[in-house]
């Protein structure tokens, strides 16, 4: 997705999105907390919209994209891909103590075998994450130079991967330091994490389609 990728209505349509994803916020965080839990709850709809989502990604991909460009940048789909098996918990459903986490591969409870094949594959995605940066990184703030519509919506989908993993779980990372938040904190934080989760495959789709007349035009 380079700068190339500009389209004149872009960063309205950007910028549109932001503001649904927020508005969304406001409009679930603004019902009774009985009919607001089994929206957010692990497996539940909103959830799997945002699996939904990436694969409808991966779909425009292959739809829109010239053939030839997505051979060669393949890594876009397989991290989408990822995104997608981790919203369906799909990084700890077949491991003993999940993919991403230290104990997996440190503790003495991973069988051998799981073990192995765990490395592996938590390498495979260390690798196509860092050929994606290796690719994409100067392209990406080229076309943050040109403000490219483009780059601004994959800058958001990107702060919204940061932030929204970062509060995921709040209260659990708070406590070793004697952080305690309360159950209406809690509930909002769990808000503001679910449904903006559904704004990175929202700002990523966007991206792909401004994306594709260059690219086609490119080719």
């Amino acid at each position: 997705m380079t700068a190339r990728a500009a389209h004149p209505r872009g960063n309205a349509l950007v910028l549109a999105a932001t503001a649904s994803v927020f508005a969304l916020m406001a409009i679930v965080g603004a019902l009774p907390l009985s009919a607001r839990k089994p929206l957010l709850t692990e497996g539940g709809p909103v959830e799997t919209l945002s699996a939904i989502g990436y694969i409808v990604c991966i779909g425009l991909i292959v739809a829109l994209w010239p053939r030839a460009e997505t051979r060669a940048r393949w890594y876009f789909p397989v991290v989408l891909a990822l995104f997608a098996g981790r919203e369906l918990d799909l990084d700890k459903r077949p491991f003993t103590e999940g993919l991403l986490k230290a104990r997996q591969y440190t503790g003495d409870t991973v069988p051998t075998g799981e073990l192995i094949w765990s490395s592996a594959l938590l390498l495979a995605i260390l690798a196509t994450l860092a050929i994606l940066l290796w690719h994409e990184t100067k392209p990406f703030l080229r076309g943050l130079a040109q403000r490219s519509p483009v780059a601004l919506a994959v800058l958001v989908g990107v702060v919204f991967i940061g932030f929204y993993k970062a509060i995921d779980g709040l209260g659990r990372k708070l406590a070793p330091f004697g952080i305690t938040i309360s159950e209406d904190l809690n509930n909002s934080i769990a808000v503001v994490e679910e449904i903006g989760e559904l704004g990175i495959p929202l700002m990523l789709g966007i991206a792909i389609v401004l994306a594709a007349r260059p690219l086609r035009a490119a080719r």
